[in-house]
Formats: C-alpha cells, sequence, structure tokens
C-alpha cells in the first residue's frame, strides 16, 4: 500500500505511531515527505526498521546502520530496530563488520537514536549456531554496548525457551515489542519465506503464544516502551 493509505489506516484504526520499514516508497520519497505524513495524520514515527526484502548492501552492517539512524533522526523517531548478523565466529567478516557499525552508535546517536537489537527467530535446528540467536547472548551483548532490545514475541516462540522465559532474560533492556503470534501447520512447507508469512506474525489470539500472561507481566513492570503490531499480511487479509 502507499504510506499515505498506511498512515490513514493507522489513524482510522486508533494506533498512536508507526514503525517505518525502509521500503521503496521511503527510499525515494524520503525523510521530508515522511514528516509530512507524520504531521498530515498526527501520527509520529515511533521506530525505523530495516527493509523486509533486501535490496544490495543492506546485509552490510557498516553500511546500512548510520543510514538508518540518520533516517529516523530526519522523520523524528527515537528508535531504530536492527536484526543481528548471521554470524558463527566472532573471526566472520560480517561479526567484525557488525560490531564496528555497533561500536559507533552504543549509547545512542549524537540526536539521541538508540540502536534496539532484534531477537532472531529459529527456522531450522543448524540457526542455534548463530552467536546471538541466544537471547542470553543477546542480553550480555547489549549490556556490552549499552543497546535497547525488541523483543519479537513470534521469533521467540521458536525458540528452545518459552516466551515468558526469553521475556524474563530480556525485559530489563526492551523498548519496543514486536507483538504477534505463532502457530503452527503441517501442510505448509518448513521454508523460511513461507513460515514467516503463515506462521509467524499471526494475529494475537490465533496461536499459542503466552501473549495474555506477557501483558500481565508487562503491566506489573510497568512498561513505558512501544508495542508494535507486526502482523504478516496474510494474517491481516
Amino acid at each position: 500500500l502507499p504510506l499515505r493509505v498506511s498512515f490513514a489506516l493507522a489513524r482510522e484504526t486508533g494506533l498512536v505511531g508507526l514503525e517505518l520499514v525502509l521500503g521503496p516508497e521511503a527510499m525515494v520519497r524520503g525523510p521530508e515527505y515522511i514528516r509530512t505524513l507524520t504531521q498530515q495524520y498526527d501520527m509520529p514515527v515511533t521506530s525505523v526498521h530495516p527493509p523486509i526484502v533486501p535490496y544490495p548492501g543492506m546485509g552490510n552492517t557498516r553500511w546500512v546502520l548510520p543510514r538508518l539512524v540518520q533516517f529516523a533522526e530526519r522523520v523524528g523517531a527515537p528508535l531504530v530496530v536492527l536484526h543481528t548478523p548471521k554470524a558463527v565466529s566472532e573471526e566472520s567478516r560480517n561479526w567484525r563488520g557488525f560490531v564496528e557499525a555497533i561500536e559507533q552508535f552504543s549509547g545512542g546517536s549524537e540526536q539521541g537514536v538508540r540502536v534496539s537489537l532484534e531477537n532472531a527467530g529459529y527456522y531450522r535446528p543448524s540457526d542455534e549456531r548463530y552467536l546471538l540467536h541466544d537471547a542470553r547472548r543477546l542480553r550480555a551483548f547489549a549490556d556490552r554496548y549499552d543497546l535497547c532490545l525488541t523483543l519479537d514475541t513470534a521469533h521467540a516462540g521458536t525458540s528452545n525457551r518459552t516466551l515468558l522465559e526469553t521475556y524474563d532474560i530480556l525485559i530489563e533492556r526492551v523498548t519496543n515489542i514486536h507483538v504477534s503470534d505463532l502457530v503452527e501447520s503441517t501442510v505448509i512447507p518448513r521454508l523460511q519465506f513461507l513460515d514467516t508469512v503463515f506462521r509467524h506474525h499471526q494475529m494475537p489470539g490465533q496461536g499459542h503464544l503466552a501473549l495474555s500472561q506477557l501483558v500481565r507481566q508487562l503491566r506489573k513492570r510497568d512498561y513505558h516502551g512501544t508495542c508494535t503490531l507486526e502482523m504478516s499480511p496474510v494474517a491481516v487479509r
């Protein structure tokens, strides 16, 4: 959908903000156009997310992270969501590039934009080998570099821990929660893209995740971060 339609739908639905994915229209029209939409629809951008479909260069964190932060600064968003690398060794090139980029924005940019690492989903058993897929290692890395965390509930549901166990490990640094449910299916082939669209990121209440318990825990902790409905296009029909 065109960005203007998305802003209008968000306003009509009663949402209070949007997480902006840097899709083609956002990249072409630029941050000034986004600022215009935020003002016209009274709909701030609460966070900026990398492209869902990766463009050339988007896998290079040293290249993409400064651009995400700059875009966030110019649209007035306080947070940049960043995926962790599929690195199996601290000696690998993508790990070194990732750490170098993170060090540049440890504790936030000059204008106060914070980097928030998102917990990754497990799509196959071999994903366990990646350094930051494990919640405890992700939390330790965030502590080391003073980073925020984005808790993706569907991703957490695919790990070897329950959603609430992952929540307990990460919560002190969580400033954004990607809320969606996780369903099981024996019909859809186990491919990452199909998993993302048909199993992950489904409408809350349609799957098996303990989302009600999660909300109760957030209320007990007086959580003041963002809750982002990250839905598959299939889930919203």
